[in-house]
């Protein structure tokens, strides 16, 4: 009997949930991809005379005679993290949540594990763990490489960013010593990662309510990307607070010359009622689904 409800325990969930998902080819696909895009990142750079950027920079009456001035690793990097966190980590995200539900729903694995005496609160958590682990090392894996690149092909320096890049204002430059950057970087990661967590409750919500694998992050990207769109537009700066992706983003908020750490604080506590209401919705709804095949 003892043996019988070990499959019921959280760390047996969470290995057998682990084990699932390492072994799905398409789970590596994600770094091999970011591998990839980080190397011609630095092929790109390396080749690159930045005549735009340094216009952009002499507008603000910061004159540079040559891209070595500023195009250090830090700014390949921190500006590197903006497309991949905004739109390709996101992709990953959406795409593993919706194999992990939905898709074993319609292969019919799903059903075979709820065959097994464990509650369908715990499968759905143990499975949210397992995603947040991998939201986390893609996130990691992004920042260090993106980094470690970056430097070990344009050493350090000053960093040097248009507050408009980030969100941090329409106007404006940004200037961050070189003894700051690696601390503001390491935080960046941090708070992407929680964003990223953000976005694999609602895919995993999402996930619960349909039947296919394709069509939950199909759903899943398309919210987010409405959402995104939606904080494009200056004129509903009123809306922004309410929209997750807002608070998904606060990581930009560490390459402004002053950190607001009050809003990366409401940031946090904004993004950990989303995780709470996704899971709770996603619970409750998978509680009541009925799996057929």
């Amino acid at each position: 009997m003892e043996g019988a409800r070990v499959p019921g325990k959280w760390s047996a969930l969470f290995r057998f949930e682990l084990v699932k998902m390492s072994g799905r080819r398409i789970t590596w696909v994600p770094f091999l991809t970011i591998a990839i895009v980080a190397a011609l990142i630095v092929t790109v750079f390396h080749h690159a005379e930045f005549k735009f950027h340094k216009d952009l920079f002499k507008s603000f009456k910061l004159v540079f005679k040559n891209k070595d001035e500023f195009a250090n690793g830090y700014y390949m990097a921190v500006h590197s993290f903006n497309p991949l966190f905004q739109m390709l980590v996101p992709l990953f995200i959406s795409v593993a949540s919706g194999i992990m539900l939905a898709g074993e729903a319609e292969q019919g694995t799903l059903r075979a594990c709820l065959i097994r005496p464990v509650s369908r609160q715990r499968l759905l958590l143990s499975k949210f763990v397992v995603l947040w682990v991998y939201s986390m090392l893609i996130s990691i894996f992004t920042v260090a490489l993106l980094t470690g690149l970056g430097v070990l092909n344009f050493g350090t320096g000053t960093l040097y960013t248009m507050n408009v890049i980030f969100n941090n204002g329409l106007d404006g430059i940004a200037i961050i010593p070189a003894d700051e950057i690696l601390g503001r970087i390491i935080l960046a990661g941090v708070l992407a990662s929680c964003g990223m967590t953000v976005l694999a409750a609602l895919a995993l919500l999402i996930s619960s309510l349909v039947e296919t694998a394709s069509m939950a992050y199909v759903i899943t990207l398309s919210v987010y990307f409405a959402f995104l769109t939606l904080r494009a537009f200056p004129f509903l700066d009123w809306l922004h607070p309410y929209l997750f992706v807002t608070h998904m983003l606060r990581w930009q908020q560490c390459f402004y010359s002053d950190i607001k750490y009050g809003d990366i604080f409401v940031s946090l506590i904004h993004m950990a009622g989303y995780i709470v209401t996704f899971l709770s919705a996603a619970v409750l709804l998978f509680k009541e689904r009925d799996i057929k095949s």
